[in-house]
C-alpha cells in the first residue's frame, strides 16, 4: 500500500509541478491521496451510471427519458430545504480534530434534517395539486419527485458525513456500490418487461435507501441521540447564510422545466442526453476532487495560497474540458441511437459551459470554505447564476431551442465567476 501511494504521488507530481511551478507539500499530498480513493470509486460508479443512462435513453426513448429528467429535476428542487444543514455540517465537523465534538455536530445536524424533511414532505403532499401545476408536470410524476427528494437528501446526508470524518475510501466505495445497485435493479426490471421511467426512478430509490441504511450502521459512533444548542445555532446561522445560494444552485435545473413548457417532454429528453456527457460528467469530476478539496480548504489557514493555485489551473481547465466534453458527447450520441439527433453547435455550447462550470465551482467552494463572510459572497454568486440562467433561458429557448438552453449555461457560470474573482481579497485574511 505504501509503495502504491508513493507511485501515485510520483504520477501526480509531474503535472502538478508543471501547472503550479512548485513541489507538492504534505498537505497537498494528503488531499490527493484522499481524492484518489474517491476517484477510484466514483469513476467506477460513473461508468456504471453511464451504462444506466445510455440504456435508459435507448429503452425509454426521448419522451420517457425526458420524464425521468423531469422527476430528477423537480426532486432536486424539492430537496433544497432538506439538505440545507449538510454543507455547514461538513465545514464545522471537518474543522475540528476532536471526535466527541465532531459527533455532536453531526448528530445535531441529523436532528435538524429529520425535522425539516418531515415538515417538507407534509407541505408537498398537502399542496401537491398546486405544486404539480406550478412545475408543469402531472401529479403522479410530482409524487415520484417527492420520493426522489427524500431518498436523495437521505443519501446526501449520510455520504457527506463520510467527508466530515475524512473517510474517503468508504465514500468512494459508496459511490461505486450505489451505481452497481442502480444498474442491477434496472436490468432486473427490464428483464421482467418493466421498461418505463417509473422503473428507472425506482432503481435509484432502492440504491439510495440501501446505501443510506448501511451507512447509518457504519456511522453509529458519530450519529447519536444528542442535540447541542451551541452547534444548532452555528449550523443554523451558516445555513441561513447559504439558503439563497443553495436554493439558487438547486434551481439551476429549471432549464428542463422551461424546455418542457416551451417545447415537449421529448425535447427535455434530448437536452438531458446532451447534459449527461457534458455538465454531469464535469460535476462528476468536480465531486471527486471536491470530496477532499472543501474539507481541506476549510481547515487551511492560508486560503489565499489555494486561490493562487486555482488561478494557475484555470487555463488548463479550459484546454481540458472543452475537447474532452466534445469527444464524450460524440461517443454518447453514438450509443444513444438514431432517436437522438446530434447537433455540433449545441454540443460546442455544452463544452464551453462545462469549462465555465468547473472554473466557477473552484472559486465558489473556496469562497464558501472561508467562513460566514465567504459564504455570503458565494451565496450571492449562486443567485446571480440563477438569475442569468432564467433570463437567457426565457430569451434563447423560444428562439433557438435546446441550443439556447446550452448557451444560457455558459453565461450562467461565467458571470458569477467574474463576481467571485472580484471579491478575492476576502481570502487574504
Amino acid at each position: 500500500m505504501v509503495q502504491l501511494k508513493e507511485f501515485g504521488y510520483r504520477l501526480l507530481s509531474a503535472p502538478y509541478e508543471l501547472i503550479f511551478k512548485e513541489k507538492m507539500d504534505p498537505g497537498v499530498q494528503r488531499l490527493f491521496a484522499g481524492t484518489s480513493y474517491v476517484a477510484a470509486g466514483t469513476l467506477f460508479g460513473a461508468l456504471l451510471t453511464t451504462v444506466f443512462n445510455i440504456l435508459g435513453a435507448r429503452i425509454l426513448g426521448p419522451e420517457g427519458f425526458g420524464s425521468l429528467a423531469l422527476v430528477t429535476s423537480v426532486g432536486t428542487i424539492l430537496a433544497i430545504s432538506m439538505g440545507i444543514t449538510v454543507m455547514p455540517m461538513v465545514k464545522y465537523a471537518s474543522e475540528t480534530r476532536d471526535d466527541s465534538v465532531r459527533s455532536l455536530i453531526i448528530s445535531t445536524s441529523y436532528v435538524q434534517v429529520v425535522v425539516i424533511m418531515t415538515a417538507s414532505m407534509a407541505i408537498y403532499v398537502v399542496f401537491s395539486a398546486y405544486l404539480s401545476q406550478l412545475f408543469g408536470v402531472p401529479t403522479a410524476l410530482f409524487f415520484f419527485a417527492v420520493i426522489y427528494s427524500v431518498v436523495g437528501a437521505f443519501f446526501a446526508l449520510t455520504t457527506n458525513t463520510l467527508r466530515s470524518i475524512f473517510k474517503m475510501r468508504i465514500y468512494g466505495l459508496c459511490n461505486a456500490l450505489q451505481s452497481i445497485i442502480i444498474v442491477a435493479v434496472f436490468l432486473l426490471f427490464v428483464s421482467n418487461d418493466m421498461k418505463s421511467w417509473q422503473a428507472a426512478v425506482s432503481s435509484v430509490y432502492i440504491a439510495n435507501v440501501a446505501i443510506s441504511l448501511i451507512l447509518l450502521v457504519y456511522l453509529k459512533d458519530y450519529v447519536k441521540m444528542q442535540f447541542d444548542r451551541f452547534w444548532w445555532k452555528k449550523i443554523t446561522t451558516y445555513a441561513f447564510i447559504i439558503i439563497p445560494g443553495s436554493l439558487a444552485a438547486a434551481l439551476m435545473v429549471i432549464d428542463r422545466i422551461f424546455i418542457n413548457r416551451f417545447m415537449t417532454p421529448a425535447d427535455v429528453g434530448i437536452y438531458h442526453a446532451y447534459f449527461l456527457p457534458s455538465i454531469t460528467v464535469t460535476f462528476t469530476f468536480w465531486g471527486i476532487f471536491n470530496a477532499g478539496f472543501f474539507p481541506y480548504a476549510s481547515r487551511s489557514r492560508d486560503k489565499h495560497s489555494i486561490l493562487l493555485r486555482v488561478n494557475k489551473a484555470v487555463p488548463y481547465a479550459i484546454l481540458t474540458f472543452v475537447p474532452l466534453t466534445l469527444a464524450t458527447q460524440l461517443l454518447f450520441f453514438t450509443l444513444y441511437g438514431s432517436q437522438y439527433p446530434f447537433v455540433f453547435q449545441t454540443s460546442f455550447f455544452f463544452a464551453l459551459a462545462s469549462a465555465a462550470a468547473i472554473i466557477y465551482l473552484c472559486y465558489s467552494y473556496l469562497m464558501g470554505a472561508e467562513g460566514p463572510r465567504g459564504a455570503k459572497v458565494n451565496s450571492f454568486s449562486s443567485v446571480i447564476a440563477l438569475a442569468v440562467l432564467i433570463g437567457f433561458d426565457l430569451i434563447l429557448i423560444p428562439k433557438i431551442g435546446i441550443s439556447g438552453a446550452a448557451a444560457a449555461l455558459i453565461f450562467a457560470y461565467s458571470i458569477p465567476t467574474i463576481y467571485l474573482f472580484s471579491r478575492r481579497d476576502l481570502l487574504r485574511v
